[in-house]
C-alpha cells in the first residue's frame, strides 16, 4: 500500500504542471497565467479535468510515464493551437473547431511568425521539466495492474460526467463558476481552457424552445405577408463574397498613393450600396455565407459555432433553392477546395445544382491563392453557356489572410500615416493590392454585362474585416479604432456591400446599415422574385429595423422570438414551415464541376513502331486538374481544352497485345476522387 500511495502523488504534481502550461499556451501571458492560478475555484476544476485525462492515459498505457506523455502532448497541441487562434482572431479554439482540424494544415505556413521565442522557450521548459520528473525522479514511472487501470478509467468517466452535468454534486454551482457563452474569449480567460472546453461541449446540442410546436410555426407564417411586387424580368443574379474586403480609405490617419478601389467607389455614386453588419471578424467566412444564403442569424448560435459543420446536414431552403424553383440554375463557385467548411455537402443541402470548386479552375494564381480575375472568367463562362437565368454564389480567395508584404511578391500601393509602423504599413499595402484585384474583377464583370445587355444584377460584399496585425495593430495605428470608443465593436463588425444592375429603373442608392441575415430578403424584394415564408418574415422585420436589436435592448422581443422559432424549426425541428416543398430543396442532379464529365471517344496518336503511345480523349467538361487513368494508374496528362485531353503511356505500359481501358478523374488535396468519368476501351492492333 505504501508503494502504491507513492505512485499516486506524482499524478497530482503532473496534473498541476499540465494545467499551468495549458493555460500559458492558451493565453500567451505568464502574468495572466499566474494570476489565474491563484483563483482556487476554477483552478481546482481544471485540475480535476486534467487529472481525469491523465488517469485515462495511464489506464490506456499502464504506466505513469507513457500516460503522461500521451495526454500531455495532446493537451499541449490543443493549447498552442488555441493560443495561435487567440492571437489571430481574438477567440480561442472551440470544440467544434476540431471538425476543421484538416483545414488547419492549410494555414500552417502563415503561423510561424506567431510562434515567437517566448512560446518556444516555454515549450522547451515544459519538455525539460517533464523529462526530469517522469524520467529522473522516483515514483514517476509506476506500473499499474489491470484492476487499477480499470478503476482509473472509471474515475475518468465519473469526474468528467460530474463536472459536465454538475450532478450528483453541483460542484460548479457551489464554487460559483459562471460561463460567458456569448463571449467565449472572456469565458476561457476567466474559467480556464479545460473547464470551458468541457462546458462548451453542451453548445453542440441545442435545446428545444418551450414555445416550439407546429401550431406556433403555422401561426407565425399565417401572420406574415409578402410585400414583394413581382417583376417579370428574370435577370442573372450574381452574389459575390469578396474575401476580407473592407475599404481602408475611410481611415482617418492613413493616406494611399492612389485609390485601390476606384471602380467600386465610382459605382457607389449610382448604385445601391451601404454597410452590412457581419457576425465575424478576421475569419469565419462560412458563418457570413450562412447568413447571406439562408437568412438565418448567428445570433441564435453560440459564439464560435460553425453551422456549416455542425447543423447543415439536411435540406435547408436558401437563395439557391428559392430561385431554383423559379427556373434559375443555381451554381456555387468557390476558388478554394471542395471540402473546405464542408462546402460540397452544404451546397447540395442548400439546393445548388452545381459546385465549381478550385479543383476545376485554370490554375491561375495571384499570391498563394487563385486570382480574382480567373473567378470573373468562370462566372462569365457560366452565364454565357446557360440556357436559363443563373443564380451564382461566388467566393474570392486572392485577398485572403495573410497580409504580409511578401504575399504578392511586391505591392504597387504605398501608404503613409503619422502613427503607422512599418509593420502596419506592410499590412495595409498588401490589403490595398488584394482589394485592387477584386476591384478589377468587379470592373470586368460590370463591363461584360453592360456590353452584353443581358439583364444582370451583382451583389458584392465583404465577409469580414481583415486581420492586420495582433491586437488590431493597423486599425489602432490608423486611428480607426481608439481606446474607449463606444463604436469600436460596430466598426470591427461592419463591411461594405454594393448592388449593381443593368435593368432596374427604380432602386435606392444608400441603404441603412443592415444585418447580413436580412440581405437575402432584401435582394429578393429588389429583383421582384418570390421568396418563401421565411424571407417574407425577414423583409417585414427589416422594414421595422435594419439591424437586429441588442440582447439587452428589450426591443422587438416578439419578432426576435418568432425569428428564433422559425430558425429552430429549419435547423433542429421538424421543418413545419417547409410543408409542401421540403422535397424540392435538394437538387437530385447536383454535381461538382461544370457539369457531368464524360469521355466520348479515345484515339491513338501514335504509330505501331513508337516506343510510347499518346492517346487523345474527347468528351465533356474536362478541366486542367483532371488526369487520365489507365487501369487505375495515373498517366501524364495534358489539358487541351474542356473537350480534349491527351495522355502518354510510358514504354512499360505500352503492350500492344492488351485491351486498354481509360477513364478521367479529378482528385482533390485529400486524395479523394471527386469526379470520375465513364470507362472506355481502346483496342490496339498487334
Amino acid at each position: 500500500m505504501a508503494k502504491f500511495s507513492k505512485a499516486l502523488y506524482p499524478l497530482l504534481l503532473l496534473a498541476l504542471w499540465l494545467v499551468a502550461f495549458v493555460e500559458y499556451f492558451n493565453r500567451s501571458s505568464a502574468t495572466g497565467t499566474l494570476t489565474w492560478l491563484l483563483d482556487f475555484n476554477v483552478l481546482f476544476l481544471n485540475f480535476l479535468i486534467v487529472l481525469s485525462f491523465l488517469l485515462l492515459g495511464i489506464a490506456i498505457t499502464g504506466r505513469t510515464r507513457w500516460g503522461y506523455w500521451l495526454i500531455g502532448v495532446i493537451l499541449l497541441i490543443l493549447a498552442i493551437a488555441s493560443g495561435i487562434k487567440f492571437k489571430i482572431m481574438g477567440v480561442p479554439i472551440l470544440p467544434w473547431d476540431l471538425f476543421l482540424s484538416s483545414e488547419a494544415t492549410n494555414v500552417l505556413p502563415y503561423v510561424s511568425s506567431i510562434l515567437d521565442w517566448k512560446t518556444l522557450g516555454a515549450f522547451a521548459v515544459f519538455l525539460l521539466g517533464s523529462y526530469l520528473m517522469v524520467h529522473k525522479l522516483p515514483h514517476f514511472n509506476f506500473k499499474f495492474n489491470w484492476i487499477t487501470r480499470g478503476v482509473f478509467a472509471l474515475l475518468t468517466v465519473l469526474i468528467i460526467t460530474g463536472i459536465y452535468t454538475d450532478k450528483p454534486f453541483p460542484l460548479k454551482q457551489k464554487l460559483d463558476v459562471r460561463f460567458i457563452t456569448w463571449d467565449q474569449a472572456s469565458s476561457y480567460l476567466q474559467n480556464g481552457f479545460m473547464l470551458t472546453s468541457v462546458e462548451n461541449m453542451k453548445l453542440i446540442f441545442i435545446d428545444e424552445p418551450t414555445e416550439y410546436n407546429r401550431a406556433m410555426i403555422e401561426q407565425i407564417i399565417a401572420n406574415t405577408e409578402s410585400k414583394t411586387e413581382l417583376n417579370p424580368v428574370d435577370p442573372n443574379v450574381i452574389v459575390i463574397l469578396w474575401e476580407a474586403f473592407w475599404d481602408p480609405t475611410i481611415m482617418e490617419d492613413v493616406r494611399f498613393n492612389e485609390d485601390p478601389i476606384p471602380f467600386y467607389h465610382s459605382l457607389q455614386e449610382e448604385y445601391t450600396h451601404g454597410w452590412m453588419r457581419t457576425p465575424s471578424f478576421g475569419g469565419g467566412t462560412a458563418n457570413v455565407e450562412y447568413e447571406i444564403l439562408t437568412g438565418n442569424t448567428m445570433r441564435f448560435h453560440a459564439q464560435g459555432s460553425l453551422p456549416f459543420i455542425q447543423y447543415i446536414n439536411g435540406p435547408v431552403d436558401s437563395l439557391a433553392s428559392i430561385l431554383g424553383r423559379q427556373g434559375y440554375e443555381p451554381i456555387a463557385i468557390n476558388t478554394y477546395h471542395n471540402w473546405f467548411f464542408n462546402a460540397s455537402t452544404v451546397y447540395k443541402n442548400m439546393g445548388f445544382s452545381r459546385f465549381v470548386s478550385s479543383e476545376y479552375f485554370n490554375p491561375v494564381y495571384s499570391g498563394p491563392f487563385l486570382a480574382d480575375d480567373e473567378l470573373a472568367n468562370v462566372i462569365i463562362r457560366e452565364t454565357e453557356q446557360a440556357d436559363s437565368p443563373s443564380f451564382i454564389f461566388a467566393k474570392t480567395m486572392e485577398n485572403h489572410y495573410p497580409f504580409d508584404p511578401w504575399k504578392f511578391g511586391g505591392n504597387d500601393f504605398k501608404v503613409e500615416g503619422a502613427n503607422l509602423s512599418d509593420e502596419a504599413k506592410g499590412y495595409l499595402e498588401t490589403l490595398a493590392q488584394g482589394i485592387h484585384s477584386g476591384d478589377q474583377m468587379l470592373k470586368k464583370l460590370v463591363e461584360y454585362y453592360t456590353e452584353s445587355g443581358e439583364p444582370t444584377l451583382i451583389l458584392i460584399f465583404g465577409d469580414h474585416l481583415p486581420v492586420l496585425g495582433d491586437d488590431y495593430l493597423a486599425f489602432r495605428e490608423g486611428n480607426f479604432i481608439k481606446d474607449g470608443d463606444p463604436d469600436t465593436w460596430d466598426k470591427l463588425y461592419s463591411t461594405p456591400f454594393l448592388i449593381w444592375n443593368n435593368y432596374l429603373s427604380d432602386y435606392e442608392i444608400e441603404v441603412d446599415k443592415l444585418n447580413a441575415s436580412f440581405l437575402p430578403a432584401y435582394l429578393l424584394h429588389m429583383i421582384g422574385k418570390e421568396g418563401n415564408y421565411y424571407t417574407d418574415f425577414l423583409y417585414s422585420f427589416y422594414e421595422k429595423t435594419p439591424q437586429l436589436p441588442g440582447a439587452e435592448s428589450g426591443e422587438f422581443q416578439a419578432e426576435m422570438k418568432a425569428y428564433e422559432l422559425l430558425q429552430y424549426d429549419i435547423l433542429f425541428g421538424n421543418q413545419y414551415g417547409y410543408n409542401g416543398y421540403k422535397d424540392q430543396i435538394i437538387n437530385p442532379n447536383y454535381v461538382l464541376g461544370f457539369g457531368p464529365m464524360a469521355v466520348d471517344s479515345i484515339t491513338s496518336q501514335s504509330s505501331p513502331e513508337d516506343e510510347e503511345m499518346v492517346v487523345k480523349l474527347e468528351g465533356q467538361n474536362f478541366v486542367p486538374e483532371a488526369n487520365v487513368y489507365l487501369d487505375n494508374q495515373a498517366l501524364e496528362t495534358t489539358f487541351i481544352d474542356h473537350e480534349t485531353l491527351t495522355a502518354t503511356l510510358p514504354a512499360s505500359q505500352y503492350n500492344r497485345s492488351r485491351t486498354k481501358q481509360f477513364d478521367v478523374r479529378v482528385i482533390d488535396t485529400k486524395n479523394v476522387t471527386i469526379t470520375e468519368t465513364n470507362k472506355l476501351t481502346l483496342e490496339l492492333d498487334e
